[in-house]
């Protein structure tokens, strides 16, 4: 297939993956007679390997050294010590990740519940700190979030 094809199928621009070749991480496995670069369905797999790596949240310089640290004739120790280390120091950037998330998803479930029953309110004047302070809602053991305190205060 053609870079383009290649392009659209990975779901990347043919620019970065024109990049990639310059980097060295992928190359083309032929060119046709008009010279266009030609790849096959090994190298799809390979930028698929180095957009998830990506989304890792791995720099281009360290997949390089990833994707570079195997010899055509096999690994060794060293190149076996470094995938782990990088892949370890990754592993706890991404538990760190999603525990922010998963508490910031608490806070926003939060927020909606109590937004809620605001939707239900009677009053004139909504998600105003005064007024709002002795809601029977509030007063139900909901904690208010701070992303719903501050625009309450």
């Amino acid at each position: 297939m053609q870079i383009g094809e290649l392009a659209r199928q990975a779901g990347v621009s043919v620019r970065a993956i024109r990049y990639y070749e310059e980097l060295g991480l992928i190359r083309p496995e032929k060119r046709s007679r008009g010279g266009f670069r030609l790849y096959g369905p090994e190298i799809h797999k390979r930028l698929s390997v180095i957009c998830f790596l990506k989304e890792m949240g791995l720099s281009l310089t360290e997949i390089q050294q990833i994707l570079l640290a195997k010899k055509p004739s096999g690994g060794d120790r060293a190149t076996v010590e470094f995938l782990i280390e990088v892949f370890r120091e990754k592993l706890r950037m991404l538990e760190s990740r999603i525990q922010t998330l998963n508490e910031m998803k608490a806070e926003l479930a939060n927020a909606i519940s109590i937004l809620r029953s605001c939707e239900n309110c009677r009053r004139e004047v909504l998600l105003d700190a005064l007024s709002c302070g002795n809601c029977a809602c509030l007063a139900a053991g909901k904690a208010v979030p701070d992303t719903l305190r501050v625009i309450m205060d």
